[in-house]
């Protein structure tokens, strides 16, 4: 496979723009890999996202585009796309949406999840093809759960470094996995076709969600808590402001694969320029180590001290949950949005269930191999912690964290 691809007169057009991926690909691909990559970039999202507030470059290429609204029918998401100027013009497709129904989570309601998000994108699929005879490209985002991650307790924990040629996980719980579905939709949708798609299989990802609309982004989660925290102990009589990481030192010590939205965002472009893969092929990525990841015994203590507080370990049975912790100071957040200026109800549409699992369930080693992508030539960042400054430091832009 090439590195570099031969076609010209690009346009990309991203789905779920205003997420972590799809803000992060609307800005790379102003730039990456090159200037002049694409003449056109279209972002298509469902809820507004406010340009003046968005945090994107002002840039003529750059076209955002609300109220696409993927669960509607194909008809009408297809006659909303073709009053978009350019869109004739797409080559290439980044998949970027995704929907969680009330009642679905990655613990629950699996066939609710399923049945909403291939819809959407099948939904997607079929619509540009109505309204876009140059597509040539479409990258799926999927993640973690296609290695078994949220299967744990019925299927043990899992072989690592998790690697693309892993077989699925078994059934039944293989139909509770709805990337697969994804996967296999797309495969079907793009037979005979001129275009071919990729899917790109992050684990975790650090970065900014303009407008803070994110429940599910963890290190906005995360940035608020440590503020909410730091702000609090100042008040303390104690000399030093300690915290324990809030989860068991299992967890604390276990392997895993971050990747910055930035590194996220280029990946997708990256692999949308290689000429010669195979239709369906799937890419881990990440910014940890290739094969060993990193874990929160390597960077507690350095997150912590961006907020001015000292990291330590935690003990056996962890005294710290931060559900627990911003639940029992529920009555301070309004007061604590005022003091600093801080987007109101900024703590409230914010997912203190989501950080706590994370900070609290993966007790085994999951981290991915990225040996597949680096033989292809990315060149990723490898720098974790750079990447939580990043997303911290744009969060204090966007008024989300003092």
């Amino acid at each position: 496979m090439s590195p570099t691809s031969t076609a010209a007169n690009r346009t990309a057009l991203v789905f779920g723009a205003s997420g972590i991926t799809g803000w992060a690909i609307l800005r790379e691909a102003l730039k990456y890999s090159t200037p002049s990559t694409f003449h056109k970039i279209i972002g298509l999202t469902n809820r507004p996202l406010d340009r003046s507030k968005s945090f994107l470059p002002e840039d003529h290429r750059l076209v955002i585009v609300p109220g696409v609204d993927l669960t509607a029918a194909v008809d009408d998401v297809a006659a909303k796309l073709a009053g978009i100027d350019g869109i004739k013009d797409v080559t290439d497709v980044y998949f970027a949406a995704y929907v969680q129904p009330p009642g679905a989570s990655d613990f629950e309601g699996f066939d609710i999840l399923k049945e909403v998000n291939v819809r959407i994108l099948e939904t997607a699929v079929q619509a540009v093809e109505r309204v876009s005879p140059n597509l040539r490209f479409w990258s799926l985002q999927t993640g973690g759960k296609s290695y078994g991650y949220v299967h744990v307790h019925q299927l043990g924990f899992p072989k690592v470094p998790a690697k693309e040629t892993d077989p699925r996980i078994p059934q039944p719980y293989q139909d509770q996995v709805f990337y697969y579905a994804q996967h296999d939709s797309l495969q079907k949708l793009s037979a005979g076709k001129n275009w071919r798609f990729a899917e790109i299989r992050p684990d975790l990802v650090i970065g900014f969600v303009p407008g803070g609309g994110n429940a599910m982004n963890y290190v906005q989660a995360l940035g608020i808590f440590l503020s909410f925290y730091a702000d609090r102990e100042r008040q303390s009589p104690e000399p030093k402001k300690t915290i324990a990481y809030p989860g068991p030192l299992t967890v604390y010590n276990s392997h895993y694969t971050e990747i910055g939205q930035t590194t996220l965002a280029r990946a997708h472009i990256f692999v949308s320029n290689l000429d010669g893969i195979a239709n369906g092929e799937v890419f881990n990525v990440g910014d940890s180590p290739v094969t060993a990841g990193n874990n929160w015994a390597e960077k507690w203590v350095s997150i912590c001290a961006m907020f001015g507080l000292e990291g330590v370990a935690p003990e056996e049975t962890p005294s710290l949950s931060v559900l627990k912790y911003m639940e029992q100071h529920r009555e301070e957040w309004a007061a604590f949005e005022a003091k600093h200026g801080l987007k109101s109800g900024i703590i409230g549409r914010t997912s203190w269930e989501f950080m706590d699992v994370l900070t609290s369930l993966p007790v085994f080693d999951r981290q991915y191999d990225l040996t597949k992508i680096t033989t292809a030539g990315f060149e990723r960042r490898s720098n974790v912690l750079q990447n939580y400054q990043e997303a911290f430091d744009l969060m204090r832009a966007a008024k989300m964290i003092p």
